[in-house]
């Protein structure tokens, strides 16, 4: 066995570890991207029904806040106009 038969088998090896190198982060990469595509996929439909749910939820608020505060204000508007007109006719 002569040194350019180790010499060969030297190349081989370092094309072998080379590939296997490269292919190992490669199929990684791969299955990872596609399971991150999958778990997007997925919430996705959650995340669609939560904010459909959170929207419901606000203008549900919304409509009772302004239920609730517009007799309220009509009767701060009304005691206020009194205390003017009260003001007025002591000026």
């Amino acid at each position: 066995m002569s040194l350019e038969f180790w010499r060969n088998v030297s190349v081989v090896w370092i094309a072998i570890h080379a590939v296997v190198l490269f292919l190992i982060p490669t199929a990684i990469a791969y299955f990872l991207v596609r399971g991150i595509y999958w778990v997007l996929a997925k919430t996705k439909v959650g995340f669609s029904a939560a904010q459909r749910f959170s929207r419901q939820v606000n203008e549900k608020t919304e409509s009772l806040s302004e239920r609730v505060a517009a007799p309220v204000i009509v009767a701060h508007s009304k005691v206020s106009r009194w205390q003017r007109m009260g003001k007025s006719f002591l000026s």
